[in-house]
């Protein structure tokens, strides 16, 4: 609902009734707006007719109706196609990411998101749609780190574009920054309900910080009643530490009542997934009987659940239930599937994290870290400059210079004699260095030289050289596929690392995920390779630990 009102932003005010609908929870009467209006004028007295189809496709995931949200898909891309390029392409990755969110498959979500997140020219209001929905994906497949980093780069480019003189040809609404970070709660609020026997989380349904944060929120969000209700929910799930049971009663009831705000509505999947969210915080809480009533047929149906979009949560619900009720043999069933779930999401949705270039560029300013402290501190923020604009082909040791009030030859002798390394001699290693990684992330699905011009190389004679230079190899070398021969070779120490008793055959084909892009949280490191034979077995081989 949060990601919905969020969207509901991009509309011009020839569309404000249905985005007032919209912000109201009241989805069927913008439906009747919105739809009407699409097929009456075919455009004509349409603001935007891209925008108002999207949210269009939104409220029909909402209304639980995908077929007709799949089938104003298709007919949106045939409008999509009479737009600019770049644009037709943002548009329909957006719609994608929005229907496998909805699908609960977060990392094909995650791979649509990533097409407009991830690109410079993409309007202010869908690119930070789309970075929010990456946030969301990325959080579902426990990628909680990146997930928090992606909300925190389009809170940025909020308040960038808020600041005077900040650029932005769109004016960002009055709303925007607190339905980020009332998404940004949600993100928290989910990701302590999901901590499934987790011993080393103690209490995470009760803090109070994230309270007193949900409560301020829910002022902000007051003249949005939708975003408003979603927020009190949240705050209906966190169960105060040591609370009287009058207390927990009302709380109880709060998130009934929050079921059933979604229930009036007729928003049929959002209902079910704040029954399964209230389910696994009475369960926390001990509640078997109440968290039993609020899902339902679904507490009984194992057939149902386990075709369910909400699958994981609810077999760790059943197996809890059972528990509770003292069916142990039940409840090893019920847990043993769910660890099943869990591990398969692991293994196909973790394979498809996209690689992002604004995370690459935090997760080099992080590695800088411990170089810009041997600079003086004056000369840190010139450091800091230069990471913040490796992509600016103008970038230059004047520029840096001119940014901290500086002379050149000033600069010059700071860097050479702390880092020993001239700024330029450091610019050339750190942009190569982010070239380096996106040719390996993104082997075979762009030009080379159409990577290096995001990263401010635009010349490829100079790239080849001081690529070669620094790597030993040509930059087209490392974007190719491995040959046949190193993939044997690779096969080959993958199964002694694994401990296979023999080695791969011939016919063995290999697929390597790089690790780092497939990186938990500390703690929960995982890094997943598969081998996968040309008949139809295949070996899965999960490898890492705690």
């Amino acid at each position: 609902m949060l990601l919905m009102t969020l969207g509901r932003l991009t509309l011009s005010e020839a569309d404000a009734d249905v985005a007032d609908a919209v912000g109201r929870g009241d989805v069927h009467e913008a439906l009747r707006l919105g739809l009407a209006r699409l097929e009456r004028s075919a455009g004509a007295e349409v603001g935007d007719p891209a925008a108002l189809g999207q949210m269009m496709i939104q409220a029909l995931l909402a209304a639980g109706r995908e077929e007709q949200a799949e089938e104003l898909m298709q007919r949106q891309l045939r409008h999509y196609e009479t737009l600019p390029r770049a644009r037709m392409r943002h548009l329909s990755s957006l719609d994608r990411g929005l229907l496998f969110l909805h699908m609960n498959k977060p990392g094909r979500a995650a791979e649509s998101f990533n097409v407009v997140a991830d690109a410079d020219d993409a309007a202010l209001l869908p690119r930070v749609v789309a970075l929010a929905g990456l946030a969301k994906a990325m959080d579902s497949m426990g990628e909680h780190r990146r997930a928090t980093r992606t909300l925190a780069f389009a809170e940025q480019l909020v308040r960038e574009a808020e600041a005077p003189g900040g650029g932005s040809a769109t004016e960002v609404p009055a709303g925007c920054p607190a339905l980020l970070t009332a998404i940004g709660l949600e993100l928290q609020v989910c990701r302590a309900l999901r901590h499934y026997d987790d011993v080393t989380v103690a209490h995470p349904l009760s803090a109070p910080d994230l309270r007193r944060s949900l409560q301020s929120a829910l002022q902000d969000l007051h003249a949005v009643p939708a975003a408003a209700a979603r927020v009190r929910f949240l705050l209906a799930l966190m169960q105060p530490a040591a609370a009287v049971e009058a207390r927990t009663a009302a709380s109880v009831e709060a998130l009934f009542d929050g079921v059933r705000w979604y229930k009036e509505r007729r928003l049929a999947p959002l209902e079910e997934r704040a029954r399964v969210e209230a389910a696994l915080a009475l369960l926390d809480r001990g509640l078997a009987g109440s968290a039993c009533d609020i899902l339902g047929a679904l507490a009984v149906d194992d057939a149902r659940q386990l075709h369910h979009r909400h699958a994981i949560e609810l077999r760790y619900c059943a197996s809890r239930l059972h528990v509770m009720n003292g069916r142990h043999s039940d409840a090893l069933r019920c847990y043993r599937q769910h660890a099943q779930l869990s591990l398969a999401r692991l293994r196909f949705e973790l394979t498809r994290v996209p690689y992002s270039r604004f995370l690459e560029q935090q997760e080099r300013a992080e590695q800088a870290d411990a170089d810009q402290l041997r600079l003086p501190p004056r000369y840190r923020r010139a450091y800091q400059f230069m990471l913040d604009h490796l992509h600016d082909r103008t970038l230059s040791v004047r520029r840096i210079a001119a940014e901290i009030d500086v002379t050149e030859r000033a600069l010059q002798m700071a860097f050479r004699n702390h880092l020993g390394l001239t700024p330029a001699e450091l610019l050339r290693k750190l942009r190569m260095a982010c070239i380096r990684t996106e040719l390996q992330q993104m082997a075979g699905r762009d030009s080379v030289l159409a990577v290096a011009s995001r990263w401010g190389m635009g010349n490829r004679s100079t790239l080849a050289h001081n690529y070669r230079q620094q790597f030993g190899e040509a930059p087209s070398a490392t974007a190719a596929p491995l040959g046949s021969h190193e993939r044997a070779s690779l096969a080959l120490s993958v199964a002694v690392a694994a401990g296979m008793t023999s080695a791969p055959d011939a016919s063995t084909t290999l697929v390597v995920q790089p690790a780092q892009d497939l990186a938990l949280d500390p703690g929960r490191t995982m890094a997943i390779t598969r081998l996968s034979t040309s008949d139809s077995a295949r070996r899965e081989l999960t490898a890492g630990g705690a």
